[in-house]
C-alpha cells in the first residue's frame, strides 16, 4: 500500500510501539512501569503507560512530569548516527525523591531527531524491604541495596516548561551565590546542566527558551553544552 505524502511514518512507529507497551505491560510484575514517549509533543508526552502507580502519571502527562535527572535525556541530545540508542539499567527518581532502576531506548528520525523513548522504571523499594525484614528475622542486618544510592531530599519542580526554567535558574543563582561576571557564568553553565538532566533540551525549542530565560544567545547555550560534555569526557 502507497503511503500518503502527508503521512507521518512516525506516528505508525509510534502505533507499533504502544502495542509494544501493552504487551509487555501484560507480563511484568505491578512494580515495572513501562512508558512510552512522543518526544514530539513533551508537553503531553506520554502516549501509552502501565503500571503508571509507580511514578503516578498518566497518559497525556508531560515528559517532565514524574521522572528527575533521566540520564536518557542527556543522551538524547548527543548527536549520533544510531536510529536506536539504549541506556541500560541506570538510577532515575520519582518527582518524591524514590529511586527507580531504569532502562531506556531512545529512536531517532533519519534527521537524527529523537522522536519516541521507550522507557521500563522499577521500584524495587518493596522488595528491598521484604528481603530487609526476612533477614531481621534470620538474625542479620541486611545493608543498603548497592543497586540504588539513597534518594535525595524531594523537590517542588514545577512541571510548566518556562517557570521549570525559572525555578532552576533562580535556586541555581541562589545557592552558587553569584556577585561577579565569572560567578554569573558559573550559575549560568550550572543552570543549563539542570536543564539538560530535567530534559529541556528535548523540547523543540528548548535551547532558544533557555537562552531568553538567562539571557544569553543561543550560542552561548550550545557552548554551555560542549562544555559539560567536555567535562563528562574528561
Amino acid at each position: 500500500m502507497c503511503q500518503s505524502a502527508n503521512e507521518d511514518p512516525r506516528d505508525e512507529l509510534i502505533t507499533l510501539l504502544a502495542a509494544t507497551v501493552r504487551v509487555i505491560g501484560s507480563l511484568v510484575p505491578c512494580n515495572t512501569e513501562v512508558v512510552l514517549h512522543d518526544l514530539r509533543q513533551p508537553e503531553y508526552s506520554i502516549a501509552e503507560i502501565v503500571n503508571a502507580d509507580v511514578t503516578g502519571r498518566k497518559k497525556g502527562d508531560s515528559v517532565l512530569a514524574g521522572i528527575r535527572t533521566d540520564k536518557a535525556f542527556i543522551n538524547a541530545m548527543e548527536k549520533s548516527e544510531e536510529r536506536v540508542s539504549l541506556l541500560l539499567d541506570y538510577v532515575t527518581y520519582t518527582r518524591d525523591g524514590k529511586p527507580l532502576r531504569s532502562s531506556t531506548a531512545i529512536y531517532r528520525d533519519h534527521h537524527q531527531q529523537p522522536f519516541a523513548a521507550l522507557c521500563v522504571n522499577v521500584d524495587n523499594a518493596g522488595i528491598d524491604e521484604a528481603v530487609r525484614i526476612l533477614t531481621s528475622m534470620a538474625g542479620t542486618i541486611l545493608p543498603s541495596s548497592p543497586c540504588v544510592p539513597p534518594a535525595p531530599v524531594a523537590d517542588t519542580n514545577p512541571v510548566s516548561i518556562e517557570d521549570l526554567m525559572h525555578e532552576i535558574i533562580r535556586t541555581t543563582h541562589i545557592l552558587d551565590g553569584q556577585q561577579n561576571r565569572t560567578d554569573t557564568k558559573r550559575a549560568n553553565l550550572l543552570a543549563v546542566k539542570n536543564m539538560q538532566e530535567k530534559g529541556i533540551f528535548l523540547i523543540k525549542g528548548g535551547v532558544e527558551k533557555a537562552a531568553a530565560a538567562l539571557g544569553v544567545t543561543r550560542y552561548t547555550i550550545y557552548n554551555y553544552l560542549d562544555s559539560l560534555k567536555n567535562e563528562a569526557d574528561q
